[in-house]
């Protein structure tokens, strides 16, 4: 069974180097990227079906923050092959935390060093746009995703026991367990826990 949990990184200093091995490149969103968007999700995430216009009904009202916003990662031939969007929590009242929404990267492009890259470059898109701290929902069940963001300073956030007890179990299978003592409680942290429900 898959949880939906969240991840925080309570602050956007000192964000670890990493940058994109040879001949990948970065650049941001431009007109006609949606379909390159949809395609790299439908590639790459089995957990989630989104219908057709799922970018558009997410992303439709902002296109001016889509082009500061959504990072693209491509291939030596200029094909996107990867995706992040360095995003905000729509719902809640708290322009200091980031939101990093649906960081994705195709399959036969996995495993090659660009996943910390474009997290690097979406947290550091978020601090230049005035954010000072960064969340992001994932589930149980992406281990190697939890695993990277445990390693980029990310910790376990908790909005209610249930989450509590899904890191518990999470935890124990990850390279490197967080202890009950790093997790951070979103009521602790100023945080309206309703925003942030499932």
């Amino acid at each position: 069974m898959s949880n939906r949990i969240m991840m925080i990184r309570p602050h956007l200093d000192d964000l670890p180097p990493s940058e994109l091995p040879e001949p990948y490149t970065l650049r941001w969103y431009r007109e006609g990227d949606a379909r390159h968007w949809m395609a790299i999700k439908s590639a790459s995430d089995t957990h989630h079906h989104a219908p057709p216009d799922y970018h558009e009904r997410l992303y439709v009202a902002y296109p001016d923050e889509l082009r500061r916003r959504q990072a693209f990662v491509c291939d030596g031939s200029g094909e996107p092959v990867g995706t992040a969007t360095a995003w905000w929590f729509e719902n809640l009242d708290e322009p200091s935390l980031g939101k990093l929404n649906w960081m994705l990267i195709v399959p036969r492009a996995q495993g090659r060093g660009l996943a910390k890259p474009l997290l690097a470059a979406c947290c550091a898109r978020l601090a230049s746009l005035g954010h000072t701290r960064v969340a992001l929902y994932t589930l149980t069940q992406r281990l190697p995703a939890i695993n990277l963001y445990r390693s980029f300073g990310f910790v376990p956030l908790i909005r209610h026991a249930a989450d509590t007890r899904a890191w518990a179990a999470t935890s124990a299978l990850m390279k490197q367990p967080y202890a009950e003592t790093e997790y951070l409680r979103a009521a602790e942290l100023g945080i309206d826990v309703a925003a942030l429900s499932d």
